[in-house]
């Protein structure tokens, strides 16, 4: 929370009251997989939450990360449009 709210004070419009999307980055393949529905790509559980790439499991590498953030984005436009 420090260095989000000091990056905040540096890069104007980081930090608002409006983002709805947090996705962290972790440096290696996830040995878990956060569950998800196989067609709306939302968690099972916590709708509004889109496991996604290497860190949710579902991704090895930096190719079928972006893939799978494209297919997510994929299902949120079509969810919210």
């Amino acid at each position: 929370p420090k260095a989000t709210k000091a990056f905040g004070h540096k890069m104007k419009g980081y930090l608002t009251t409006e983002a709805v999307l947090h996705a962290p980055e972790s440096r290696t393949s996830s040995p878990v997989k956060i569950p998800r529905d196989d067609v709306s790509l939302e968690h099972i559980e916590i709708k509004g939450l889109y496991p996604c790439a290497e860190g949710a499991g579902y991704a090895g590498g930096i190719i079928s990360a972006a893939i799978d953030g494209i297919n997510c984005m994929d299902r949120i436009i079509e969810k919210y449009s």
